[in-house]
């Protein structure tokens, strides 16, 4: 049915429904928003929880300090932490051995004696000794290990290239550290210019004293090991190591002990606590670990590349 002008007539009940329709969508559109509002909202709640820091909830926390293990470690006896730094030394030699050959062993001797001469400003209470021990002798005495393993399995020209490699790290590194510390801290940085100061001022003195030890150390060391190759035949490894080892860290344990704290130390330490700390309790030390690596000489074997 038509209307005068040609129109149909309105249907109020179909416009009621179209109405109804858009209302509906409308609403549907809004919930949809608030459902999506909540949920952003919640994500962000969760995401700000996970990376701030919270005292009340410190499980949340994930501490990157090494304090915690620190203390860990001191909670143990001195011999305790020695047994895990001597298998730490010979594992990290086997690992630069295998993956890098002699230069891995050169580079490990390198960082050894830098380690060392620092460590060695540190003491311990050791229960088998009646004074402190100075820090510092395992690492350095696995550079002993390292040089025997260097002579048998790839020639003695090798481990005196490898002395003469640890002669110029020390160099450098005391060289690089004293220009360092020239520079004027800036506000704030003042402990840690004192820090520094405290770890490599002394550094000079031990390092003069730590070149000549071990020059004398380590090439008594080489020439003895390939001499009793030369006199065995190749025969009896883990006695020429023994020998060689022995001799070279005596050597080096009595040169340095008494030039670092007797002759060129600015206020010398009493002979009676030089040797029995410095020298005798240094080289007891060293022979322990000197035992303890031998194994690793003849896993090496199995290393060499």
């Amino acid at each position: 049915m038509l209307c005068r002008d040609g129109v149909p007539p309105r249907n109020d009940e179909n416009l009621v429904k179209v109405r109804h329709c858009e209302e509906l969508k409308r609403r549907g559109n809004l919930e949809l928003l608030e459902i999506l509002n909540s949920c952003l909202g919640k994500i962000q709640i969760s995401f700000t929880s996970c990376i701030s820091y919270s005292r009340d909830e410190p499980q949340m926390h994930l501490p990157l300090s090494p304090h915690n293990l620190i203390l860990w470690l001191q909670s143990y006896p001195a011999e305790v932490v020695t047994l895990g730094l001597i298998l730490s030394c010979g594992i990290a030699i086997i690992f630069m051995m295998r993956f890098f050959g002699a230069a891995g062993l050169m580079v490990y001797s390198a960082l050894a004696v830098v380690i060392a001469n620092l460590q060695v400003q540190k003491a311990a209470d050791y229960v088998l000794f009646s004074e402190p021990i100075t820090l510092g002798e395992v690492v350095f005495s696995s550079v002993f290990i390292v040089t025997s393993i260097l002579t048998e399995y790839y020639g003695k020209a090798q481990a005196q290239k490898t002395v003469w490699l640890c002669f110029t790290a020390m160099i450098l590194v005391t060289f690089f550290m004293l220009l360092t510390l020239g520079f004027k801290p800036a506000l704030g940085f003042e402990s840690c210019h004192e820090a520094m100061c405290t770890l490599f001022i002394p550094t000079p003195a031990l390092i003069a004293a730590s070149l000549i030890a071990y020059a004398v150390g380590q090439f008594n060391e080489i020439w003895i090991f390939a001499g009793l190759s030369k006199l065995t035949k190749g025969r009896g490894l883990w006695l020429r190591t023994f020998l060689a080892t022995m001799i070279g860290s005596f050597l080096d344990s009595l040169v340095f002990g008494t030039l670092a704290w007797v002759i060129f130390a600015p206020e010398p330490l009493p002979w009676t606590t030089v040797f029995y700390t410095f020298i005798l309790g240094a080289y007891i030390l060293r022979v322990i670990v000197v035992c303890l690596g031998i194994p690793y000489v003849y896993l090496a074997r199995y290393m060499a590349r």
